[in-house]
């Protein structure tokens, strides 16, 4: 899901710049765009699928994937789209809205168990700022840093070495601190998968088997679950109120 991010990451510790998605991709964007503006919502859909399968993925991308499937009447979906838009720009107030509202139309009522505020800080805190101005951050405080080392090597005077000095350690402040931020968000160091339900409605089981006899609940289209461990063919999820049991793998699209 966070392939094209996870490549800008290396390419802002390499001091590179962001790939862009080429002129072709553009172009089947941008025609996703009139077909969703003229009321043919699945044609849209392959279009914006189209340039995911390119390999190139970004927030304005899931976030139009994801209205042309409510449009579609696909709510597991358009749910699922919106959640990776909010995965690569957390806070972004559109996704957001739209989440809002197709949760409330989905099936399953979940009261979520507390959580402990130590999680809530650090969940705060990966997500505080978009990827977008993250990026920039980092990319910025390597040139101050490399600047501050110049100058503070270079500088003539003792002032223009003091400066050099205290930029470099700015410099140095950003990418650490911006950097720690956006790498463990990108690579998802600490953060469990989670997936959404994409099926009508899923029979959940106490064990990764077909037997009905085994089934524990249901779960309907468009509710969000962490995913504890997966098999080929079968995932154990947890839902926010804390209820366990199996599905299949393929009932489900991973955030």
């Amino acid at each position: 899901m966070r392939g094209a991010t996870r490549m800008l990451l290396v390419a802002l510790m390499g001091l590179g710049l962001a790939s862009r998605p080429g002129l072709a991709q553009q172009e089947i964007f941008e025609r996703g765009n009139q077909l969703y503006q003229s009321g043919d919502y699945p044609a849209a859909v392959e279009a914006y699928e189209a340039v995911l399968a390119s390999g190139f993925e970004s927030r304005d991308l899931h976030y139009n994937l994801g209205n042309a499937y409510f449009k579609s009447g696909e709510l597991g979906r358009s749910i699922l789209s919106w959640e990776r838009a909010l995965a690569l720009e957390p806070g972004a107030q559109d996704a957001q809205a739209n989440l809002e509202l197709a949760r409330s139309l989905t099936a399953d009522d979940i009261e979520p168990l507390p959580r402990f505020w130590l999680l809530s800080v650090l969940s705060w805190w990966v997500n505080m700022l978009p990827t977008t101005l993250l990026v920039v951050g980092v990319g910025g405080g390597w040139l101050a840093l490399a600047f501050g080392l110049g100058l503070r090597i270079l500088g003539r005077g003792a002032g223009a070495r003091r400066a050099g000095g205290g930029l470099a350690l700015g410099g140095l402040a950003l990418v650490v601190l911006l950097g720690a931020n956006l790498a463990v968000r990108e690579l998802g160091i600490g953060q469990p998968e989670r997936g959404v339900i994409l099926a009508e409605v899923v029979p959940v089981r106490s064990a990764p088997t077909a037997d009905d006899d085994l089934t524990v609940f249901e779960v309907h289209e468009g509710t969000r679950v962490r995913v504890d461990q997966r098999t080929e063919q079968w995932a154990e999820i947890v839902l926010e109120d804390g209820k366990v049991g199996w599905i299949p793998v393929d009932a489900m699209g991973i955030i």
